[in-house]
């Protein structure tokens, strides 16, 4: 038996994957008015001022406003109104349901038809796996499971959930993720609208921009997002002026897809991982829910367990070869040298929607251990050895014997935390 340490901010900060803080002086800005109109008060519809006087007191040029009036409505807290009468307005309040910011989104990430189909059959999974797991529940589970990833395309049912109305903490928080996949195919067909917070209905350039160059994004395989581009590069190919890709750009930045960079060494890079302002917000409801650590422990596993499977149904050798490697470095009585592995897995799912559930729940568990640190003991051996033979089970393609071994890391693990 060893000891082992969870510190849970240093994991929680890990999960959480914050950007270094580039902010730009339209960023910086806007942040500034949003403070001012909470701290002012304002309500919705109050007029916080004239583009001339915001500028004045800001000391912002007019590319710098038309940035910063983007963000805040983006953000959901300003609008631009036309006319007379017209200049910056507060917003409608926001709301709590994070369901349309997932939307957007998803709809930015391009959530393809195949992923809504793969996330609605994990998703219904779930559903009976946590259902299975009440004191009342059966044992068939694993059976199902087994039987599934046993299939060469295991989780392709095209399944909507059945929630009860009023639903456990668990329920509702599955039901956001179903919501949001359902608006996706709205928007895609064209019985929805794509709408950003505090913008609705409001159509301009740069927001039509946004969608053209998300929909470019998404259309790119792992090798070609991860190179640097001009922005001179995207305003050429977008067609638009350099001032409507800014805008855009900045858009997609506040959204967490992209990270611009000014000077020498400047240009567009996209991220392949979640935003911290969508994990933040998804925990907050997370929260208010009132989901539990014996609710989320069972959603948590099986979505792992799904997870898995689709990353070794997908990785590449090259994949193989640096999870084997991130796998080896782990130091096994230090679970934040684990989290660079599981970043790469979620990576290679490529399945936005099952990705930000599963790190949105461990990044919500690590939260609950605020900044206390837990010692434990346990096998950690066992789990060495088992992690390196779940990897090179999942490399031979063998589903079966690579969930098993996973569920013995977990019992291993849950081992360890029932002697906190």
């Amino acid at each position: 038996m060893m000891k082992i340490c969870f510190d849970w901010q240093a994991i929680h900060k890990g999960l959480l994957s914050e950007q270094e803080n580039r902010s730009t002086a339209a960023s910086v800005c806007a942040a500034e008015i949003r403070e001012d109109i909470f701290r002012q008060g304002y309500r919705s519809e109050h007029l916080v001022g004239r583009a001339p006087e915001i500028c004045q007191q800001y000391g912002l040029g007019r590319e710098t406003f038309l940035e910063a009036t983007r963000l805040l409505e983006n953000w959901g807290v300003a609008r631009m109104r036309r006319g007379v009468n017209g200049g910056l307005i507060v917003a409608n309040s926001m709301r709590t349901d994070p369901t349309e910011r997932l939307t957007r989104y998803f709809c930015l990430r391009g959530l393809s038809s195949a992923q809504v189909r793969e996330a609605r059959a994990v998703l219904s999974l779930a559903l009976r796996h946590c259902r299975e797991s009440r004191p009342a529940g059966g044992s068939s589970f694993d059976n199902e499971f087994w039987r599934l990833v046993a299939h060469p395309q295991p989780f392709t049912t095209q399944q909507r959930m059945s929630l009860s109305e009023a639903g456990h903490p668990w329920e509702r928080c599955l039901q956001i993720f179903a919501n949001a996949i359902d608006a996706v195919e709205e928007v895609r067909d064209g019985s929805a609208e794509l709408l950003f917070d505090g913008a609705a209905g409001s159509e301009s350039l740069a927001r039509h921009t946004v969608q053209l160059l998300a929909m470019q994004i998404a259309g790119l395989d792992r090798e070609q997002r991860s190179l640097t581009r001009s922005e001179a590069s995207i305003t050429a190919r977008l067609g638009v002026s350099r001032q409507v890709t800014r805008q855009a750009m900045r858009i997609l930045q506040d959204e967490g897809l992209l990270e611009c960079r000014r000077g020498r060494n400047g240009g567009v890079n996209i991220l392949s991982q979640h935003p911290a302002s969508v994990l933040r917000l998804l925990n907050g409801y997370y929260r208010k829910a009132g989901l539990a650590r014996e609710d989320f422990s069972p959603l948590l596993s099986v979505i792992g367990r799904a997870n898995r499977v689709l990353c070794a149904m997908r990785a590449s050798e090259s994949d193989f070869a640096r999870l084997a490697a991130l796998t080896n470095e782990q130091k096994q009585d230090d679970p934040v040298t684990h989290i660079e592995r599981i970043k790469l897995e979620w990576e290679i799912i490529d399945n936005p929607a099952l990705s930000l559930l599963e790190q949105s729940l461990a990044t919500y568990r690590a939260g609950l251990g605020g900044e206390k640190k837990s010692t434990g003991f346990g096998n950690l051996q066992r789990i060495a050895d088992c992690s390196i033979d779940h990897v090179s089970a999942m490399r031979a393609r063998n589903h079966l014997l690579a969930d098993r071994l996973l569920q013995d890391i977990e019992s291993e693990v849950a081992a360890i935390t029932r002697t906190f």
